[in-house]
């Protein structure tokens, strides 16, 4: 029987759910072998002692979280969009736009782009982070921001090490797996079928985005990641491949990575993520928005020309 473009005449709709069904098996599948493959390697009997991962003190559970972290997301980002494009066209390359290539000047431009937008991102961040709920969901706030701050933590503690084998570890771990799985999946496969169910690119792009941050489950994050998500969305657009916002997703991961490696190991003095909220920086913070829209206005126009 041939499987290669099997569902192909599917509706949007019920491609989405299948794309959903395959994430959520798969998910499943690889975070227990992802379980096994971290208890093997490091001792941590994850699948049998519900508290083995409690314990963030003992280097063997940081690395038994990182184990389980890079199987876990290859399942749930990247190989289902690989098998689902496979079932949806005859051309799954194709179809997830992973054929065409950006040229140098998209390239460099997003990465300006999401350079000269760290202020403005920043100041989502801070905005988000005030926000309140209602008084009668204060439960649910308390659990969000528990959940925060237990991300940060445990984010901190997934970078910090004192060689650079375990950075450059953390490098594939936190920017090349992220960037290839989240773009393969929100920008090369979701955006493409809420483009189809909407009848509108922008509403694609945009529900998506909304998408892509909501399954960070990091409520004080939301804004910033939807920003980047509608970014990285219009980059796809624009430039018709999908290696552009693997790029970008890439840039802006690594230099997270680096700046949260280099202030943990005390190399770096400022706080990357204060740019642009401390007093005194409303300036940076109005050309860091006048300049992100106009390199966003840019990037349009040189994909135009190509």
């Amino acid at each position: 029987m041939e499987f290669k473009a099997l569902l192909a005449d599917r509706t949007p709709y019920r491609k989405f759910l299948i794309l959903v069904g395959i994430a959520l098996i798969s998910g499943v599948i690889f975070s227990t072998l992802g379980s096994l493959l971290a208890a093997m390697i490091t001792g941590v009997q994850v699948l049998t002692d519900p508290k083995a991962l409690s314990d963030l003190a003992n280097p063997a559970v940081i690395d038994a979280l990182k184990i389980i972290q890079l199987v876990s997301a290859i399942g749930t980002f990247l190989f289902p969009p690989i098998i689902a494009a496979w079932l949806f066209s005859s051309d799954a390359k194709e179809y997830l736009g992973v054929i065409r290539k950006p040229n140098s000047q998209q390239i460099v431009i997003s990465i300006i782009l999401l350079l000269v937008a760290i202020p403005f991102i920043n100041w989502m961040m801070m905005a988000n982070s005030l926000m309140e709920l209602p008084a009668s969901m204060k439960g649910v706030e308390d659990w969000m921001k528990e959940m925060e701050a237990n991300a940060g933590q445990i984010t901190k503690l997934l970078v910090k090490t004192n060689s650079i084998g375990g950075l450059v570890f953390n490098i594939f771990l936190m920017a090349i797996i992220p960037a290839l799985g989240e773009e393969f999946l929100f920008r090369g496969l979701i955006q493409k079928l809420f483009k189809e169910l909407s009848g509108n690119v922008n509403a694609g792009i945009i529900l998506s985005a909304i998408l892509f941050s909501a399954m960070h489950m990091q409520f004080y994050g939301f804004l910033p990641r939807f920003a980047l998500g509608v970014m990285l969305g219009y980059m796809m657009y624009w430039s018709g491949s999908l290696w552009l916002p693997i790029i970008a997703h890439f840039f802006n991961n690594f230099l997270a990575v680096i700046t949260t490696w280099a202030a943990a190991n005390g190399s770096l003095k400022i706080n990357p993520d204060t740019i642009g909220t401390e007093p005194g920086q409303s300036a940076m913070l109005g050309i860091s928005v006048f300049l992100t829209w106009g390199l966003l206005f840019l990037l349009r126009k040189v994909s135009i020309e190509k």
